[in-house]
């Protein structure tokens, strides 16, 4: 476990490799199950939309938050049956007998007990984990929870009004504007810092009425009849006071007393400037989603800046390790950075990585663990990560993303989309990965796609550079795509060993994959020696 890394992988499989104990605080913001894709959409206002293929083509899933049923979610509920002492084993079972086997529900709770257990044993004593998840599955999650914390360590279930939405078009519901953070503590030692929110303006004005060279004030009752106080005389009158009868004396001297009559108990004067605010409660409603220029990425889910300070805030302290497993496009990071918390973070999207990395903190020296940094890493990973493999290929050129489809994909691995869409067509552009060594007859194949009218331009990448006679018959029958004064081939060769040349494929002018506007220079990814941390042999 390293601090201040990103980890590139299943967020379970990274931590099988941690030690206990060794995380303060967990925020996790993983996939809600919520049967929604979210969805990158390419081209731009002046291009057709609503034909079929275009429709098809033309939005790439960020990540799809929807779960399958498969063998391996059976064998993997047998194990848990028989391992007795799996902290979540009676919450999965018990789910598992109200849900038929085979729904996508419990394949996604049983995906998350797995990773919820190992979090808790990477968090400390003192440590907290909160779940931020959407009310689709927070009731089963947070029988996951019960599971692994113990019902006695549940501390909150925070609603977060995500929407200030005064204009519901639901017709047979009340609108859904709120998500659900569920936070549970390691033991009963586990810290908590008191946050607050500010007073209102109008509670200011009402309770805070008195003012003196000091500042504005307000008065507080100095009894405690029911608090089983025994009373004393105090400057001739007897109650039973709040504090000791010397305290009550040095407040009279700093001038902190105050009576309404010199026969009435005296008042203790609690200033405007000492207020801390308004403790927070488990409904927040104070900040707002994150939309607009500025703090927006574009990223599906991202969430705002505010909410993670005031998690980060209230259960940890400066210098703490804040890990967030599912961490997306980094908003968990770049908080405990800003409040000098160290960070660790992991996502199986490199695409969220490079948003992190060319977008949040572009000014910020870190280290990914898990992406190959020169020629030897990347035969490693294409060898035993061919899945992963191809997504980082695909996402070392600028404007891709991929596809996270890893069977019957037609071929396709990543995809862009050309900032000017030529006539005719439907300005796609498609890449196929080729880890192991590629054939004439993948080369064809690809081709056909293109002469065929799938897509605008192709890019077809191997590990080492490949340019047969085979090649260059195919770049030849896919012909060649006119833009503007320039031209281009439509069949693009790029290999992995150009791109740690610095050699990039020559392609069209390629539009930003979640805002349509121009690719920019800067977004190119930066893997300068020192960057980068080596996690591969």
């Amino acid at each position: 476990m390293k601090r201040n890394t990103l980890y590139y992988g299943d967020c379970l499989e990274v931590m099988r490799a941690w030690p206990d104990d060794c995380v303060d605080l967990i925020y996790l913001d993983p996939p809600f199950n919520s049967n929604a894709d979210y969805n990158i959409l390419f081209g731009n206002k002046k291009t057709k939309t609503d034909t079929v293929r275009r429709k098809d083509l033309a939005q790439m899933v960020a990540f799809t938050d929807t779960w399958e049923w498969s063998e391996k979610t059976a064998e993997r509920i047998a194990e848990i049956k028989k391992a007795v002492d799996y902290r979540a084993r009676k919450a999965v079972l018990a789910l598992d007998s109200f849900y038929e086997s085979g729904t996508g529900m419990l394949a996604y709770l049983v995906y998350m007990a797995d990773r919820i257990n190992e979090m808790h044993r990477t968090l400390k004593d003192t440590g907290s984990l909160y779940l931020h998840c959407d009310p689709t599955a927070s009731h089963y999650l947070k029988m996951i929870l019960d599971g692994v914390f113990g019902v006695n360590n549940f501390r909150n279930e925070i609603v977060w009004k995500r929407k200030q939405d005064t204009h519901n078009l639901a017709t047979k519901q009340m609108g859904r504007v709120h998500d659900v953070i569920l936070w549970y503590a390691k033991s009963s030692g586990t810290k908590y810092n008191k946050q607050f929110t500010e007073y209102s303006h109008e509670y200011m004005d009402n309770a805070y009425k008195h003012e003196d060279k000091k500042g504005r004030y307000r008065t507080v009752p100095c009894t405690n009849e029911a608090g089983g106080n025994k009373p004393y005389e105090f400057h001739g009158i007897t109650r039973a006071w709040r504090f000791t009868k010397a305290n009550m004396q040095k407040k009279f001297d700093d001038g902190l007393l105050v009576q309404s009559t010199p026969t009435s108990p005296f008042r203790y004067k609690k200033y405007l400037d000492d207020a801390e605010g308004v403790p927070i409660q488990d409904m927040w409603t104070d900040i707002n989603a994150v939309r607009g220029k500025g703090e927006n990425l574009g990223y599906p889910t991202q969430k705002p800046l505010a909410l993670l300070e005031r998690i980060i805030k209230a259960s940890s302290d400066k210098g703490d390790v804040v890990f967030d497993p599912f961490c997306g496009c980094g908003t968990t990071v770049e908080a405990a950075m800003k409040l000098k918390r160290d960070f660790i973070g992991i996502d199986i999207s490199m695409y969220a990585l490079d948003v992190i990395q060319k977008e949040r903190l572009q000014n910020v020296t870190f280290k990914i663990d898990g992406v190959p940094t020169d020629m030897q890493t990347a035969i490693h990973m294409a060898a035993n990560q061919p899945f992963a493999f191809e997504k980082w290929a695909i996402h070392r050129i600028p404007g891709f993303v991929a596809n996270n489809k890893q069977v019957g994909d037609g071929g396709i691995d990543g995809w862009a989309g050309l900032l000017s869409t030529p006539k005719d067509e439907d300005g796609i552009c498609i890449a196929q990965v080729k880890g192991g060594t590629p054939s004439a007859d993948s080369i064809r194949a690809f081709t056909s796609q293109l002469t065929g009218g799938y897509a605008s331009v192709g890019v077809f990448i191997t590990l080492k550079k490949w340019n047969t006679t085979t090649v260059k018959k195919c770049i030849a029958d896919a012909g060649t795509l006119k833009q503007g004064a320039s031209e281009f081939n439509r069949l693009v060769m790029w290999s992995v060993e150009e791109h740690f040349t610095g050699i990039r494929p020559n392609l069209p002018p390629l539009a930003h994959p979640r805002t349509g506007q121009p690719l920019q220079e800067d977004l190119m990814v930066s893997e300068a020696p020192g960057i980068f941390q080596r996690c591969i042999a």
